[in-house]
């Protein structure tokens, strides 16, 4: 049953409000940082909302009036107070209404408060926006200009509402020129996700010392995902540890075959994107008919479906690390890596110039004591019901190639494991040539390029899911996972680990390696003797 909208004078009242949000909260966030709500920014909220007619205007999900909950949602998140506050929604989820509604009722209750809002797009765009999406309902609302209880300019290139109170409301083109002379309370720079590297700089560096004698300030950059991350407005800001963040989207750990068709087919048996939409797009069934999504699904091509609908962002001339330190933190344990245990795989990785080579191995960790165990005792959890976890190290890494056909063969004949190997790596292929010509010659796997793929989703996942671990002491693979970026394969957002731009030197052969190995470990059963030993050379 769909739920009843409640009017704008019954969310005034905290419980009203909080059951209303509450649909929103259900929805999973990539990440959603803490949210606040109080008499103040409620009838703050209302008042806004009033102006621009949200309790008049059908939403086309569900065919209700007023706000929807993502709105009250994404209120309270700025309401929170964080300086920095970076909003990540797919389209049509009314990211931008909801800012619009905060701003105006703070113009309208709070004494000179000054606000200063772009897009990052153009100058022609937001002054289009201005009058569309703000003026257009308040004339609607006010028929009389002498009714308004403030007054709107018009004026090209000079667009504004000013209030008796002291308030102001101005719109700027998107080069940071118009916010250098003033000091604000709020900076809102819209479509912070098609701001480039050098309109990101411009407005920043203009933006924020405009703030520096304002108590209370905020700068908001509402966007939807970008083709592109390094020194991305919005990207930055969503990533960076002390913003307020609202941030859905489809995971980036999601395995790329749920992604290649709207819902399962015989020529995609695991496709699942109707599914994955409904849980990460905060718009659909209220303001967004899931048909409506599923139109552009057919429409548009997949990168940028991905990142419009689900707030995926691309790879384009992409520097920053795939795993961030927070997840590899979490995953790194200050042991040695411990003896062999009864099953483990073995893969192997090349540069493509040769630079350097990795054996990566993967197995089920058995866990040690340790205060994290101890913690689950004294939380009265049996030791078995401690989420199982697996690790990844390296059983041998090197600079160059040479001799690195034999070394995989005496681990390979030591551990009687077969050597599992990407088939469209040529750098590779030169090792597996020798391998094959070894008498006896050992067992061999070849990865294909889906293996390739869904190897590095299974790992970002376990770093993601906490139920993977590696061992800090192995710099090769720590300095690996730092690193290593995401190298877009096929069309459906499927990914492998890549090198960073201008660093093909770059050695990621040791998470390559270690990402085969474990993306074959449910499927590969093996036996070694007990008292053989992993040892790191």
């Amino acid at each position: 049953m769909t739920p009843i909208s409640p009017t704008l004078d019954d969310l005034l009242r905290e419980e009203n409000w909080l059951e209303w949000r509450a649909h929103a909260e259900a929805v999973p966030a990539v990440r959603l940082t803490e949210m606040v709500t109080t008499d103040q920014s409620r009838a703050e909220f209302v008042e806004g909302a009033r102006l621009l007619r949200l309790d008049q205007k059908v939403r086309a999900g569900d065919g209700g009036t007023g706000p929807s909950p993502e709105q009250l949602l994404i209120a309270d998140v700025l309401n929170a107070g964080r300086f920095i506050t970076a909003i990540c929604d797919p389209r049509r989820s009314t990211k931008t209404t909801s800012v619009q509604a905060v701003v105006l009722g703070r113009c309208t209750l709070r004494e000179d408060y000054q606000v200063g809002w772009t897009m990052c797009t153009t100058g022609a765009k937001a002054s289009e926006r201005f009058r569309k999406d703000i003026v257009a309902p308040i004339m609607r609302l006010y028929p009389n200009p002498k009714d308004m209880p403030f007054s709107i300019n018009l004026g090209k290139g000079s667009e504004a509402i000013s209030w008796p109170n002291g308030s102001f409301f101005n719109v700027y083109s998107p080069n940071g020129d118009g916010f250098r002379s003033g000091g604000f309370d709020m900076g809102v720079a819209d479509e912070g996700g098609e701001a480039d590297v050098e309109l990101s700089d411009d407005i920043t560096v203009a933006v924020l010392p405009t703030m520096d004698t304002k108590p209370g300030a905020q700068f908001v950059i509402p966007g939807t995902a970008a083709k592109f991350r390094d020194g991305n407005l919005l990207w930055d800001n969503l990533n960076d540890p002390d913003a307020g963040v609202v941030w859905r989207g489809i995971p980036e750990s999601t395995d790329p075959e749920e992604l290649e068709d709207w819902e399962s087919s015989e020529d995609h048996p695991r496709a699942r994107m109707r599914e994955l939409i409904e849980r990460a797009h905060p718009g659909v069934g209220w303001t967004t008919p899931i048909e409506a999504v599923e139109r552009n699904f057919r429409k548009f091509g997949r990168t940028q479906f991905l990142a419009e609908y689900g707030g995926m962002f691309g790879s384009e001339g992409v520097s920053t690390g795939l795993i961030s330190a927070a997840l590899r933190e979490r995953a790194a344990l200050s042991v040695k890596m411990p003896p062999a245990p009864e099953n483990f795989t073995l893969a192997i990785s090349v540069h493509p110039d040769g630079l350097w080579a990795s054996v990566g191995v993967a197995w089920r960790y058995e866990e040690q004591e340790d205060l994290a165990s101890t913690a689950w005792k004294l939380d009265g959890q049996r030791d078995d019901a401690r989420p199982p976890r697996t690790a990844i190290g390296l059983l041998h890494h090197q600079s160059g190639v040479q001799g690195f056909a034999m070394k995989v063969l005496t681990l390979a004949r030591k551990y009687r494991v077969p050597v599992i190997f990407d088939q469209l790596s040529q750098a590779v292929g030169v090792e597996v040539e020798t391998l094959s010509r070894a008498t006896p010659r050992p067992a061999l796997t070849p990865a294909t390029t889906s293996d390739v793929r869904r190897a590095a989703t299974k790992t970002l996942q376990g770093f993601e899911q906490g139920s993977l671990v590696y061992f800090r002491e192995q710099g090769p693979l720590e300095n690996a996972l730092e690193y290593a970026v995401k190298r877009p394969i096929g069309t459906a957002g499927g990914f492998g680990f890549g090198r960073r731009k201008d660093h093909y030197e770059d050695d990621i052969t040791p998470v390559e390696a270690c990402s085969l190995a474990l993306h074959f470990l449910d499927s590969t059963t093996t036996k070694i003797s007990p008292r053989d030993a992993f040892q790191f050379e």
